[in-house]
């Protein structure tokens, strides 16, 4: 067997990782400094369980601003009205990596089944590992035409060592359109990671050519070839982090308001670090543990579920960052002219405002409108009938009371503006007494 060698120093996520050179699975490896005799050792330290390797993707706290990402980025859990309706159908390509000598092989069947866990995970499908989570209504596909839209397999091979061993900023050779299609390699990763993507929608740059998901080969598939990571669902965790999903144990314990703090989750219990394994019980905030959710790093086996809210994040996230990652004729927002945009929402003035604000919108053309403001548990507590409105501007003033008349509460609220046959609108706006 050749030698594990530790010959490169790179950044990958942010961090400075060993990367190993020309890897031989069962040889000795070197992470962060510390020699083990075989990867098999490294898996099963302590080392590997009490710094977080599992996966590589960096969460940051600072976030971007975009069109509106208040719905699914941070700081509120994600509303009633990105509830899954209809299937999204996703098309993947993977990219295989592999040194010239072959290392790192997959076949089409190891890819095939990696969907085929991607669809349980993400449908809950009856008789699967995920039967007992949420149907989040994607259904990933391997791509079947590619960027120029000529037949594929949506599978690739190249054989580079660099490349293998995540150097050499592949993606910006090998990428389709990562606007159109979720782009996956298996390689490498290095660091003693199983894999990670480079940043969440919100914290980074999606439809650019590095926006990916990276996953250590052995790990990819069910079966892979490493236990207890040999199941896919190293995949779903990744896939989880590409579609918005932090860690359920981001942020530690928080404080007692769930949609600030922790995961920003709700429905996933507070979790003070991550746990592996899969321990009978564990409590670590007072509450049961969620070693069994896909974003914890528990073994593949223990893993069965994402929850009601994480599916909304993830509907949200495609709305508002991946609104084009989306194929064949399973959409569930209506498609619009290109460069047409039926209504434009303007941020509301003053924000935030005590007791009244201003909320304005433009309309392309006349249509039938109404505006409802929503809370952060996505009930509707304000609603406008607007009738059939003319094309051009419109405004209206909302008092800050329900449509009882009742005075609401300091606190985040959204307002959301609906045209009839057109995609509704959605902002934030804070209100403070």
């Amino acid at each position: 067997m050749k030698r594990l060698l530790l010959a490169i120093t790179a950044i990958a996520c942010g961090l400075a990782i060993a990367i190993p050179v020309l890897a031989e699975e069962d040889g000795p490896i070197t992470v962060d400094g510390i020699t083990f005799d075989s990867v098999t050792e490294y898996f099963l330290s302590d080392y590997f369980r009490e710094n977080g390797k599992r996966c590589g993707t960096v969460i940051r706290e600072d976030l971007q601003d975009r069109d509106d990402p208040s719905d699914c980025a941070v700081i509120t859990r994600p509303l009633e009205i990105y509830e899954p309706g209809e299937t999204i159908q996703i098309p993947v390509v993977v990219h295989i990596l592999t040194t010239t000598s072959g290392t790192g092989d997959l076949s089409d069947a190891t890819v095939h089944s990696q969907i085929n866990v991607l669809n349980e995970d993400f449908q809950a499908l009856p008789g699967t590992p995920g039967a007992p989570g949420y149907d989040i209504k994607l259904e990933f596909v391997l791509a079947t035409t590619d960027p120029d839209g000529n037949p594929t397999t949506g599978i690739t091979r190249d054989a580079n060592n660099d490349w293998y061993n995540d150097n050499g900023s592949y993606w910006a050779y090998l990428a389709w359109d990562p606007h159109r299609y979720l782009n996956i390699y298996t390689n490498n990763p290095g660091g003693g990671i199983l894999g990670y993507v480079p940043w969440l929608p919100h914290q980074g740059n999606p439809g650019h050519s590095s926006d990916r998901v990276v996953i250590w080969y052995r790990a990819f598939g069910d079966p892979g070839t490493y236990p207890p990571y040999n199941l896919g669902r190293t995949c779903t965790h990744e896939v989880g982090h590409f579609l918005g999903l932090y860690h359920t144990f981001q942020g530690g314990c928080g404080t007692s308001n769930c949609n600030y703090t922790g995961d920003t989750i709700c429905d996933t219990e507070p979790e003070a670090n991550y746990r592996f394994g899969c321990p009978g019980s564990a409590t670590s905030c007072g509450t049961p543990d969620p070693i069994h959710n896909y974003m914890d790093y528990t073994d593949d086996d223990c893993m069965d579920n994402f929850t009601n809210e994480q599916a909304r994040r993830v509907r949200c996230t495609l709305e508002h960052y991946r609104p084009d990652l989306r194929g064949g004729d399973l959409t569930s927002v209506p498609e619009q002219p290109a460069n047409a945009k039926f209504a434009e929402l303007h941020q509301n003035v003053p924000n935030p405002f005590n007791p009244k604000t201003r909320i304005s919108f433009e309309l392309a053309a006349s249509g039938k409108a109404g505006l409802q403001v929503i809370d952060v548990a996505g009930r509707v507590i304000r609603s406008y009938s607007l009738g059939t409105l003319a094309e051009g501007a419109h405004e209206i003033t909302w008092d800050g009371q329900d449509d009882l008349g009742q005075p609401l509460s300091s606190g985040v609220y959204f307002y959301r503006l609906s045209v009839e046959g057109q995609e509704s609108v959605t902002k934030r706006m804070v209100m403070l007494k």
